[in-house]
């Protein structure tokens, strides 16, 4: 890493920092040089306002700290955000939520988000409060999902309200999407890059009655361009990147009902199409194989209902409830070459998944009794996975996951409130087929599992803006499909009898929110986790997933925003993250960085006219948890300069890696080059 970045970024850190951090020097903004309530939530505020455009319904737990006693520790991300940062799909939001990062699966050309070190599979993705996530293994293509349908993010770490559900021991993430308020409304864009292009519109309408909501997207690229320091290999040249071509589409469509000002129903369809090619490896790691991998089709589809029904003379009961139809299906092609023409390898096949998941939620509340809100929900979740190697039989995987938690948030006093609760999830598999040695359909072993899940959080209100908290929580999560059944192409045993991970989340935090527009935050957590699933070698050759990890994971987290002089704003958060595992002494957490930065700079000419700076950092992370292989620290840097023509139209230009540093999330696997973009946005 070249000297010249390391004080660019350290410098852009301490200075942020020093201005921040002590509320002696913030200076108060003029009413046209405000924050956006994303920016005060998601880089250390408190409570980000809602918005007329967020669907509430979609919303799981109350995460104020100001009106409401809620959940602090969880982190909103809205749609101002998202645009003014290009955070086009939902990794892009990691970098600007702490204990986030970016998880990346180099093989299968798949990206995901991590929280405080936990994968995607202890991390449940909500659309509206409606599971989406991948039946089979838990690990959905976040990259697949855009987020210009949406109105906000909301990111819930360690301390997870058991209305979402089951399997949120390390946190969840639900995406918000819009709702109409005004009887005409709209807006869109689109953006050329170096690599392609996207473009994206909304519409809707509120008739006071009902409501329609449209959403549509496409993003599109031929591949995307390594830095010209990248050194040419066997498989790859430079320049564009082989095989990095990717196109997606989407679609969303809601109609709601509001008969009163207490009730709504509404029903959601959601189409997304996309297909993408996976870049081959350009690693030195001997073990490592090149595939080459195309996904014809990488298809998602969703019906969901969402109903609110207030009950009672005062309105002082409501009923909600979710019912759901979410299909999922893809396709896989494996190559014999470079050329993608051949299938004659014995490593080359056809491959196809069709899964689905049908379910619903149903959830109490009540704010009848004195400085009570109490909270009841029931979950109930079917899992149907079938999967297709060409050539052989299909194979069809059924399971059932059931939970029903209790919430309550007791108001102590003014200041001090808690949130008690606890959910007991169960799984049961009720098919689950296997192939014998002459490819005839066999039944696996079939069984059940479950869990309970009690937590505790304390929050105390410290003078004006102020907040500690302090929180417990027993989580768990169940077992997959691919946990229990999967023989990993050969490499592996399964192992039906696979009982749920655990974990004790630990957390203790304060904000402060020294005006409107500066804050500051730290957090500190521990987990201590058991029953981890680890592959434990039973031959020479072949692994079996066993619940035998003792595992820590500690750190600690810092974030702050503020307006720093005039017209000047800024920002920034850090993550430091340790992994000990106790069981296995001397191995590694995977791909996770130690350490994890990310600072801005915006100068506001006009409220909507704005020049911007940015830089994140990532330490180096372990690609094998045996210390064989790792992809090293990175420094990134970005510009933005924005510019509101009038009230309905706005150009901006950019550039992301600015230095045209060559790096990796995933060890072999080389990330873009400087990349310059051009769009507009408007909105009416």
């Amino acid at each position: 890493m070249e000297f010249s970045k390391r004080v660019v970024f350290s410098t852009c850190i301490i200075f942020v920092f020093l201005f921040l951090c002590m509320p002696s020097m913030v200076v108060a903004a003029d009413d046209n040089a405000t924050l956006s309530s994303a920016e005060k939530e998601s880089l250390g505020a408190g409570k980000a306002d809602g918005g007329g455009s967020v669907f509430n319904l979609g919303e799981i737990e109350v995460i104020s700290t100001t009106e409401n006693s809620g959940n602090p520790t969880s982190v909103r991300v809205d749609s101002e955000e998202i645009r003014k940062f290009e955070a086009n799909t939902v990794p892009d939001i990691a970098k600007l939520v702490p204990g986030l990062t970016v998880d990346r699966t180099g093989a299968r050309n798949e990206t995901m988000i991590r929280i405080r070190g936990f994968d995607q599979k202890h991390i449940p993705i909500y659309m509206d409060g409606v599971p989406v996530y991948v039946p089979y293994d838990g690990y959905p293509d976040l990259a697949r999902f855009t987020t210009f349908d949406l109105s906000e993010v909301i990111v819930s770490k360690g301390f997870t309200s058991v209305l979402y559900g089951p399997n949120t021991m390390g946190g969840a993430i639900n995406l918000v999407s819009r709702r109409p308020e005004k009887e005409f409304e709209g807006g869109g864009g689109a953006t050329i890059d170096s690599n392609g292009y996207h473009s994206y519109i909304n519409v809707g309408t509120n008739q006071g009655g009902w409501y329609f909501q449209g959403s549509a997207s496409y993003l599109s690229s031929d591949g995307f361009y390594l830095p010209s320091s990248f050194d040419e290999t066997d498989d790859e040249g430079g320049g564009r990147r082989n095989n990095s071509y990717k196109e997606d589409g989407k679609i969303n469509l809601k109609l709601g009902l509001t008969p009163n000002d207490t009730d709504e129903y509404s029903i959601t369809y959601i189409n997304q199409q996309g297909e993408k090619g996976t870049p081959p490896y350009t690693g030195t790691n001997p073990k490592a194989k090149t595939r080459y991998w195309r996904w014809p089709y990488w298809n998602k589809e969703s019906v969901y209902l969402n109903t609110k029904t207030a009950i009672g003379s005062d309105n002082d009961y409501y009923v909600k409830t979710r019912l759901f139809y979410d299909a999922f299906r893809n396709s896989l092609s494996s190559y014999d070459d470079a050329s993608y023409s051949s299938q004659t390898k014995p490593y080359a096949f056809n491959s196809s998944y069709d899964d689905y998941t049908i379910g619903g939620a149903l959830e109490l509340g009540t704010y009848a009794i004195p400085y009570n809100t109490v909270k009841m929900a029931f979950h109930y979740k079917g899992d149907y996975h079938t999967e297709h190697n060409e050539g052989d039989p299909s194979q069809h995987f059924h399971e059932d996951i059931y939970s029903v938690g209790l919430e309550d948030t007791i108001d102590v006093t003014d200041r001090l409130y808690f949130i008690a609760g606890a959910s007991y999830d169960y799984i049961t598999t009720l098919r689950a087929e296997d192939l014998d040695a002459s490819d005839n359909i066999v039944d696996f072993d079939r069984g059940c599992a479950s869990g309970f899940n009690p937590q505790l959080g304390a929050f105390f209100r410290v003078g004006e803006g102020g907040l500690a908290h302090a929180s417990v929580a027993a989580k768990t999560r169940l077992p997959s499909i691919k946990d229990k059944f999967s023989y990993k192409m050969g490499k592996a045993y399964p192992n039906p009898g696979l009982n749920p991970e655990k974990s004790i989340n630990y957390e203790l935090g304060y904000k402060q929110q020294f005006s409107e527009t500066a804050s500051a935050e730290i957090t500190l957590f521990y987990y201590d986790i058991s029953d981890y699933i680890e592959s434990v070698y039973v031959t020479s050759t072949r692994y079996q997933n066993q619940n035998v990890g003792d595992v820590e994971e500690y750190g600690f987290e810092l974030a702050a925003s503020s307006n720093i002089v005039g017209n000047l704003f800024g920002g920034f958060n850090y993550t430091y993250l340790k992994y000990n595992n106790i069981s296995s002494p001397g191995t590694s957490l995977v791909n996770t960085p130690e350490h994890k930065a990310f600072a801005y700079l915006q100068y506001k000419f006009l409220p909507q006219t704005w020049l911007m700076v940015d830089g994140e950092y990532n330490s180096r992370r372990w690609d094998s948890s045996d210390r064989s292989t790792k992809a090293a620290e990175y420094f990134l840097f970005g510009a933005k300069f924005q510019c509101q023509v009038n009230d309905y139209i706005s150009f901006n230009v950019g550039v992301d890696n600015l230095f045209d540093e060559e790096y990796e999330i995933d060890e072999g696997f080389p990330e873009a080059g400087r990349t310059l973009y051009s769009g507009f946005d408007f909105k009416f």
